[in-house]
Protein backbone atom coordinates (compact mmCIF):
# COMPACT_ATOMS: atom_id res chain seq x y z
CA UNK A 1 0.00 0.00 0.00
CA UNK A 2 1.40 3.39 -1.03
CA UNK A 3 0.11 6.94 -1.26
CA UNK A 4 -0.51 7.89 -4.89
CA UNK A 5 1.26 11.22 -4.31
CA UNK A 6 4.43 9.30 -3.33
CA UNK A 7 4.25 7.29 -6.54
CA UNK A 8 3.93 10.44 -8.62
CA UNK A 9 6.84 12.10 -6.80
CA UNK A 10 9.29 9.20 -6.43
CA UNK A 11 8.40 6.15 -8.54
CA UNK A 12 10.17 6.09 -11.92
CA UNK A 13 7.37 6.85 -14.40
CA UNK A 14 4.83 7.67 -11.69
CA UNK A 15 1.53 5.96 -10.97
CA UNK A 16 1.02 4.55 -14.47
CA UNK A 17 4.39 2.76 -14.42
CA UNK A 18 3.60 1.39 -10.95
CA UNK A 19 0.36 -0.05 -12.35
CA UNK A 20 2.20 -1.49 -15.34
CA UNK A 21 4.85 -3.07 -13.08
CA UNK A 22 2.32 -5.10 -11.07
CA UNK A 23 2.81 -8.61 -12.46
CA UNK A 24 -0.60 -10.04 -11.62
CA UNK A 25 -3.21 -7.39 -12.48
CA UNK A 26 -4.34 -6.83 -8.88
CA UNK A 27 -4.01 -3.05 -8.80
CA UNK A 28 -6.56 -1.34 -6.55
CA UNK A 29 -6.95 2.26 -5.45
CA UNK A 30 -9.02 4.80 -3.64
CA UNK A 31 -8.67 8.56 -3.89
CA UNK A 32 -5.33 8.59 -2.01
CA UNK A 33 -3.86 5.08 -1.86
CA UNK A 34 -2.69 2.52 -4.40
CA UNK A 35 -2.08 -1.17 -3.80
CA UNK A 36 -1.30 -4.54 -5.32
CA UNK A 37 -2.13 -7.96 -3.88
CA UNK A 38 0.06 -11.03 -3.63
CA UNK A 39 -0.51 -14.45 -2.11
CA UNK A 40 3.05 -15.77 -1.87
CA UNK A 41 5.78 -14.33 0.34
CA UNK A 42 8.32 -14.66 -2.48
CA UNK A 43 6.07 -12.55 -4.74
CA UNK A 44 5.70 -9.89 -2.05
CA UNK A 45 9.46 -9.74 -1.51
CA UNK A 46 10.14 -9.55 -5.25
CA UNK A 47 7.70 -6.66 -5.63
CA UNK A 48 9.21 -4.84 -2.62
CA UNK A 49 12.62 -5.16 -4.30
CA UNK A 50 11.20 -3.85 -7.57
CA UNK A 51 9.55 -0.77 -6.05
CA UNK A 52 12.75 -0.02 -4.13
CA UNK A 53 14.72 -0.16 -7.40
CA UNK A 54 12.13 2.15 -8.99
CA UNK A 55 12.69 4.87 -6.38
CA UNK A 56 10.63 4.16 -3.27
CA UNK A 57 12.44 4.15 0.07
CA UNK A 58 13.05 0.73 1.64
CA UNK A 59 15.56 0.06 4.43
CA UNK A 60 16.52 -3.58 3.95
CA UNK A 61 18.50 -4.01 7.16
CA UNK A 62 15.79 -2.60 9.44
CA UNK A 63 12.97 -3.83 7.17
CA UNK A 64 10.77 -0.77 6.83
CA UNK A 65 9.83 1.98 4.40
CA UNK A 66 8.82 5.59 4.79
CA UNK A 67 7.01 5.43 1.43
CA UNK A 68 4.93 2.24 1.47
CA UNK A 69 3.87 -0.63 3.70
CA UNK A 70 3.04 -4.27 3.23
CA UNK A 71 -0.40 -4.81 4.69
CA UNK A 72 -1.68 -8.27 5.60
CA UNK A 73 -4.88 -9.62 7.10
CA UNK A 74 -3.38 -9.07 10.56
CA UNK A 75 -2.12 -5.56 9.85
CA UNK A 76 0.95 -3.86 8.39
CA UNK A 77 4.43 -5.39 8.57
CA UNK A 78 5.65 -2.02 9.85
CA UNK A 79 3.87 1.10 11.06
CA UNK A 80 3.80 4.19 8.86
CA UNK A 81 3.16 7.74 10.00
CA UNK A 82 0.95 8.33 6.95
CA UNK A 83 -1.33 5.29 7.41
CA UNK A 84 -4.36 4.98 9.64
CA UNK A 85 -6.22 1.68 9.65
CA UNK A 86 -8.70 -0.53 11.39
CA UNK A 87 -9.72 -4.07 10.54
CA UNK A 88 -12.04 -2.87 7.79
CA UNK A 89 -10.63 0.24 6.10
CA UNK A 90 -7.31 1.95 5.31
CA UNK A 91 -7.15 5.72 4.90
CA UNK A 92 -4.50 8.39 4.47
CA UNK A 93 -4.10 10.24 7.79
CA UNK A 94 -5.46 13.78 7.78
CA UNK A 95 -3.09 16.52 8.99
Amino acid sequence: MVPKAVLEAKYAGGLQHFINDIPNGTYAENSNLASARFLKLDDINAFVELVAKKGLHFHRMEFYSDDFTVFTAVGPWWLSEWLSFNTILCLLKED
